[in-house]
């Protein structure tokens, strides 16, 4: 069935799929900058992400609950990482990241809570409603945090413009449901911010430019066609709705780990 799929839905789906998803097949390349860069270190890199890759799926599976919860946590630190290295300053990095990273998430889930528990439903099951009392914990720490990143903005002149893009951020969740609203920032705020500062490194440090290339394409590629591939196995049981959503965003998760590890552990530390 595809009624629960509205135009909007679809947009975002493939914007996520098409333009956020692909944004972790620079992985190769950054596995080259920080070490992996003889052909027997690359295999054993690939060894490494996709071993996590299957674990964080397989988690998923048997504990979806927990999965969603540790996923959320990730987003919130990896969005916020990025969102403090654009800034391009050295202090505040806790109080920035904190800041993006919970205004992101909770941001989107506070002006659609009930559209975004549906979806978390999707993604675990209907124990999920037991949790939705204790937001306001969240939803309290994520105003806080934005009051205080204010404050900060009176002493640190680069942070105003953050304040500017945090209050426009805030006005698409509030008049965009929340699917829209992360495709928007993940494909154009969190993955400009990324390739921006990546691909400034690859082109200073990397001599093989061709390498970037191929495996860039070969990383998305592979992406593409095993999404497409899980969606169509989906929709033999379960709705065209209900597969694009457990393929993203469970995909999303899996990645997400591996791709995390690599850019905010050992990426961060040798290109700030």
């Amino acid at each position: 069935m595809i009624f629960d799929l509205t135009v909007l839905n679809l947009i975002s789906f493939l914007l996520i799929f098409f333009i956020g998803l692909p944004h972790g097949s620079f992985d190769g390349a950054i596995a080259s900058l920080v070490g992996f860069s003889t052909k027997i270190q690359f295999l054993q890199f690939l060894f490494y992400y996709i071993t996590l890759f299957l674990l964080v799926i397989l988690f998923w599976l048997h504990f979806p609950i927990i999965a969603l919860t540790i996923f959320i946590i990730m987003t919130v630190v990896h969005f916020g990482l990025c969102d403090w290295t654009n800034f391009k300053i050295d202090n505040f990095k806790y109080s920035v990241a904190f800041t993006y990273g919970m205004t992101i998430i909770f941001g989107i889930i506070f002006f659609n809570e009930n559209q975004s528990f549906v979806i978390f439903e999707y993604l675990t099951s209907d124990k999920i409603y037991m949790f939705q009392r204790y937001f306001f914990i969240p939803y309290f720490a994520t105003l806080l945090s934005i009051i205080y990143f204010i404050y900060l903005s009176f002493f640190e002149k680069k942070l105003r413009k953050g304040v500017i893009e945090i209050l426009f951020l805030l006005c698409i969740f509030y008049f965009s449901d929340p699917l829209l609203s992360f495709a928007i920032y993940f494909c154009f705020f969190h993955t400009y911010k990324h390739l921006k500062h990546l691909i400034k490194n690859i082109y200073l440090n990397l001599t093989n430019k061709k390498f970037v290339i191929y495996t860039t394409l070969l990383f998305t590629i592979v992406s593409w066609v095993g999404g497409l591939g899980i969606v169509y196995y989906l929709i033999q049981n379960l709705s065209l709705y209900e597969s694009l959503l457990k393929v993203i965003f469970i995909g999303l998760a899996a990645l997400t780990l591996p791709h995390m590890l690599l850019v905010d552990v050992v990426y961060r530390r040798r290109f700030k």
